[in-house]
């Protein structure tokens, strides 16, 4: 079986290139016509000039030897004045009007005004007469006022060498017939300024619509085509007088060329449109089959996409029975293609099955993730009508979660994880929708009919938890703390729905947990304010906007001022003084407080080194120390690093850490105080009876100082409760060999009491005021008596 290649039939269709180039000769040579058109036109211009220059040099050639030979007759040069030449010119002016046709003469003298004149002299000529006695040489201008003339000044003189000067003006009516007739075309003279157009003269009639035709183009050369014909309109600008253009303009029959064109281009579009269709029949005979089996194929190419494998090899064109092609080759190539994709599809859709678990569920606990939940909450969402039933969306965190992945491994918290799953599964209807958002936060979407429905359904799930979790004979108490948003809204985003039941959910776990919170605008509007708090103090952090105010500790037993206390104040521009209670938690919040602490830390050790230079030589200073910063592995290298800087401050500064601080992780804890006080550092725990510290922990800590919280102190006087613990505390700590502080110290009684009940140091209103660190040495002078006693 012989075999014809496809290029061998493609060698066929380059006939149809060949159409492709006859139709490029031909648009190419309708170019080069047009183009050997535009070049003639603008040669022809070039003749209009040429001509016209050359009739007006003739012109005024010929006027200059008149006026010399005239001058030579009347023997100008052996006269003194121009009285005679005066009387001879004037005998003369007619037959220089008849031979010469000069329609005008003048003749200056020294004076302003000509000595000569037949008519009224045009002031624009004036500069005419200048220049020719200036340069001592005849001259020629053309000046237009009714008709366009011809003007030529010669220089005369008279036996004594004074200088006059003769104009004379000669019409262009002979220079435009001499023009027309040489050129073959009609000739006319206009003038043009704002209000319109006038005909000078012309060597043919035309009317004032053609005129204004031939006027429309600004270019020098240009085809205009009128009524009468199409015409070449070539322009020459004589002068330009008092905001008026006059301009020649000679017009050139091109009709009789412009059919011919026509007839010659309509030839060549002929041809060209019969080898066109010539080829296109050739073409079509010759690739008929070929297009018909190739179509054939393309058409059976979607069953494919359709997965009718079996269809396919069926709808293939049959193999030719005596020359094969490459159609033929596709054909058989398609065939085992179709065999392949099948057996590849089967293979595909069972790992898909698999894959779509994946994507849309969870694999820890079976429960639908995040895409599943997206892809639901749309559905969803566009059903809902407005005035139906409610979607609801619960979301849920798991309270204290991380300390069991913290303390038992993630291992342990896994399991608990699953556990939680089963629950939600057994609490709720299989037409709710439960999803693990991620980590220890569970979604839940239902519908409802009221949002009522929505926190029964959350206290429901806050029962379900509240029973503790078996896991290897030990027992987890994981509370839930739950947010709720609603909606009805078919055009409800699905992010901003989760984002609300979000927000609510921080808002149940900041009120302690355990809790059911609905979404609400003023919880949005407080979180666009946490949002913009949160910008301000980035802006507060890198202006240094926050300053450092100190509160001194004064001992009971002698009242003398042995340390201060280091209170970050921030001074806002906008704000104004914001309260540490309101951005301390938002510096947390936003990771701030690493740089700002630090900022305190260095802040602290500069005051030191000033107090020590003021004589102030063992006061200590306290600064309150974060969770961030405790564990922050850059501490300790900048410790050191400030103990170089500052050597005389090193030993004096004291870390206060929070006792809720200390009961989350208290063995790290515990490393990271044994690092500070290997370098020297005095410790001390603040607001002491309000976390959860045991008092064996408390006794491998190695602090100097116990703080009691100023809460107690408000009522120890008042409430019997608050003084047992306040006086218990005391003796409890001074067994343990520290000091105790008392805060929040405004009374006299108090302090009394205090004092009675052995307690070191006291810090409060009593003593004073925070004080601003720039104010701190003068105000410390003054606190202090001759004898050092704070007064």
């Amino acid at each position: 079986m012989r075999f014809l290649s496809f290029p061998s039939k493609i060698l066929l269709l380059t006939l149809a290139l060949m159409l492709i180039l006859l139709i490029l000769v031909t648009s190419l040579s309708l170019q080069r016509l047009s183009d050997s058109f535009a070049g003639q036109q603008q040669l022809k211009q070039l003749q209009v000039e040429q001509h016209f220059k050359q009739y007006l040099q003739l012109l005024s050639s010929q006027q200059h030897a008149w006026f010399e030979s005239f001058a030579e007759q009347v023997e100008l040069q052996r006269q003194d004045g121009f009285t005679h030449f005066l009387q001879q010119l004037a005998t003369q002016q007619e037959s220089f009007s008849l031979y010469l046709k000069i329609d005008a003469l003048w003749l200056f003298e020294q004076a302003e005004q000509p000595s000569f004149a037949n008519q009224s002299f045009p002031i624009e000529l004036r500069t005419l007469v200048d220049d020719t006695r200036l340069q001592q040489r005849a001259l020629s201008r053309i000046y237009c006022a009714e008709h366009c003339s011809n003007v030529i000044s010669v220089p005369l003189a008279d036996a004594s060498g004074q200088i006059a000067v003769l104009l004379a003006s000669q019409t262009l009516a002979d220079v435009v017939v001499a023009l027309g007739q040489a050129l073959q075309s009609e000739i006319v003279i206009v003038s043009q300024d704002k209000t319109g157009t006038a005909l000078l003269s012309a060597t043919a009639s035309l009317s004032k619509p053609d005129l204004s035709l031939f006027l429309q183009s600004s270019e020098l050369a240009s085809q205009v085509a009128s009524v009468a014909g199409t015409y070449s309109v070539y322009r020459l600008v004589l002068s330009e007088q008092e905001n008026k253009r006059y301009q020649l303009i000679l017009l050139e029959d091109i009709s009789e060329y412009q059919r011919a064109n026509q007839r010659f281009q309509w030839q060549l579009v002929m041809f060209a449109s019969l080898c066109f269709l010539l080829f296109a029949w050739l073409t079509f005979w010759l690739t008929r089959r070929l297009s018909g089996r190739l179509l054939q194929v393309s058409r059976a190419l979607p069953l494919l996409a359709e997965s009718k494998f079996r269809l396919f090899r069926e709808t293939l064109p049959v193999a030719s029975p005596m020359l094969t092609d490459e159609v033929d080759k596709l054909s058989a190539v398609s065939q085992t293609l179709s065999h392949q994709l099948e057996k590849l599809q089967d293979a595909i859709q069972s790992q898909t099955r698999e894959l779509e678990n994946m994507a849309m569920f969870d694999l820890l606990t079976g429960l639908a993730n995040r895409n599943m939940l997206q892809f639901q909450l749309k559905k969803r969402i566009a059903a809902l009508s407005g005035g139906g039933f409610w979607l609801g969306l619960l979301f849920l965190d798991l309270d204290q979660f991380k300390r069991v992945n913290d303390i038992k491994g993630h291992e342990h918290g896994d399991q608990l994880l699953i556990e939680a799953a089963h629950r939600l599964r057994a609490a709720l209807t299989k037409t709710d929708l439960i999803c693990r958002f991620g980590g220890d936060e569970f979604v839940v979407v239902t519908e409802v009919t009221s949002p009522n429905e929505l926190e029964e359904l959350a206290l429901r799930l806050i029962d379900v938890f509240s029973v503790p979790m078996q896991l290897e004979q030990e027992e987890y108490g994981l509370n839930v703390s739950i947010g709720i948003s609603c909606t009805r809204n078919p055009r409800l985003k699905t992010d901003d729905l989760v984002r609300q039941a979000d927000l609510a959910m921080y808002q149940a776990k900041a009120r302690g947990g355990n809790v059911v919170h609905f979404y609400s605008q003023q919880m949005f509007d407080a979180f666009q304010n946490r949002l913009a708090l949160e910008a301000d103090l980035k802006l507060a952090l890198l202006h240094q906007q926050f300053d450092l105010h100190l509160q001194p500790q004064i001992r009971f037993a002698d009242r003398k001022l042995i340390g201060l206390e280091a209170l970050l104040r921030w001074q806002s521009p906008s704000r104004g003084m914001v309260p540490p209670d309101e951005f301390i938690s938002v510096l947390e919040y936003a990771q701030l407080m690493i740089p700002v602490g630090y900022w305190v830390i260095e802040k602290s050790y500069q005051l030191l080194t000033e107090l020590q230079q003021q004589g102030f030589s063992e006061l200590t200073i306290a600064i309150n120390l974060s969770t961030a910063q405790l564990n922050d592995p850059a501490l300790p290298a900048l410790l050191d690093r400030l103990n170089q800087r500052y050597p005389q401050a090193a030993g004096y500064l004291e870390f206060e850490l929070t006792e809720s601080l200390l009961a989350n992780n208290i063995p790290a804890t515990i490393a990271s105080m044994q690092l500070l006080k290997a370098r020297g550092f005095r410790l001390a725990i603040d607001d002491f009876g309000t976390g959860y510290s045991s008092l064996s922990y408390l006794r491998q800590m190695p602090v100097d100082i116990i703080k009691i919280d100023k809460s107690f102190v408000f009522g120890m006087l008042d409430n019997q409760a608050d003084f047992d613990i306040i006086t218990s505390t005391i003796a409890m700590v001074r067994k343990l060999g520290l000091e105790v502080v008392a805060e929040g110290v405004e009374t006299q009684a108090q302090a009394k009491t205090l004092t009675q009940h052995a307690c070191d140091i006291g810090q409060g209103y009593l003593f004073s005021k925070p004080i601003p660190a720039k104010d701190i040495v003068q105000r410390l002078q003054d606190g202090l008596d001759q004898d050092g006693q704070w007064r």
